[in-house]
């Protein structure tokens, strides 16, 4: 059976649902959460939508053409749930809640909208719903440098990103199954990957070429530029926020690894300041087994194993400073 041919049962199950929830409330604590959600990877043809929950079920969304949800899209696409993730990446992304599916067979430069439906497979009645995102399709999606019809082979076509992992945990196979979101400004989506596929462990591996901008078409992505990535580690926790810069171009077709900054100017623009300092604080007492732990903050690495008074020593010498 089609996927879409029985959201007319899913929403039967819903007034149910709702009709349980208005004469017993306390059965509302059981309605699986949606957090974090986030619409990455489009192209011409495609998109994905990511999330968190907080239940191991199976993930599953619902796709409009218009804002009303009166006209559900049905002919020609492909719905893959945990679309990027296969084998015990797929089962670790699932034990951890981290959700990805992908809708494809879509319209060029058409706008749909769509939202992340979550079931509890302990309890088929408890479906949660996310809000519903709107997202327009690219125009056009081409390798990004094009130069008088030839293709030229550059060190950013492919990114990788390492997840952090606690000094005490010598597995880099418990990062698995955490998702990372590679955002770029001149882009007008996100890119996502699974850590542990088609990656070295503990990392995950972006191609910019699928990046485009918002005039529909494939972005240039130069070296140089600023990119942020968040990592969804499990469950509902936080997403651990990086900002780093993009390996200058060599010309040669690589892999290569986002750069740090200094240490002090943790956001990258130029200087130490108040912004710097809204995101230390939010870092501050944070232990190093903490799935929310950023090691960026951790500018004195000492065995109380957490960041602390110490580190806020050392960052406020550094407030200030420009022209970094």
């Amino acid at each position: 059976m089609d996927r879409l041919s029985y959201t007319p049962f899913k929403r039967f199950y819903s007034l149910i649902w709702t009709f349980m929830l208005l004469f017993f409330p306390g059965a509302a604590n059981a309605l699986p959460e949606v957090a974090g959600l986030t619409i990455t990877d489009v192209t011409a043809s495609s998109f994905s939508i990511v999330w968190m929950t907080d239940v191991q079920g199976e993930p599953d969304i619902e796709i409009y053409s218009d804002a009303q949800m009166t006209n559900s899209v049905k002919d020609r696409i492909i719905i893959t749930r945990m679309a990027g993730a296969s084998g015990d990446t797929k089962d670790a992304a699932t034990g951890k809640g981290n959700m990805r599916v992908m809708v494809s067979g879509l319209d060029p430069d058409a706008a749909y909208y769509v939202r992340a439906v979550m079931s509890d497979p302990q309890n088929p009645l408890s479906i949660g719903y996310s809000a519903l995102q709107d997202v327009t399709t690219a125009s056009n999606v081409t390798p990004y440098k094009n130069v008088s019809g030839a293709l030229l082979s550059l060190s950013n076509d492919l990114v990788s990103f390492k997840t952090y992992m606690p000094p005490a945990n010598s597995d880099p196979g418990n990062g698995k199954g955490e998702l990372i979101i590679l955002e770029v400004p001149d882009a007008k989506y996100p890119l996502s990957a699974f850590v542990g596929e088609a990656a070295q462990e503990p990392e995950a591996l972006f191609d910019l070429n699928n990046l485009y901008g918002t005039d529909g078409f494939s972005a240039e992505i130069a070296g140089g530029g600023m990119v942020t990535l968040r990592i969804y580690k499990g469950g509902l926790a936080a997403a651990v926020l990086y900002y780093r810069k993009l390996a200058p171009n060599s010309g040669a077709a690589t892999v290569s690894e986002p750069l740090k900054g200094y240490f002090a100017d943790v956001n990258m623009d130029g200087r130490v300041d108040d912004g710097d300092f809204e995101l230390f604080k939010k870092q501050y007492g944070v232990l190093t087994s903490d799935p929310g732990f950023n090691p960026d903050f951790d500018f004195v690495e000492d065995a109380a194993g957490l960041i602390d008074v110490k580190d806020f020593s050392k960052f406020s010498v550094e407030y200030g400073k420009q022209g970094l």
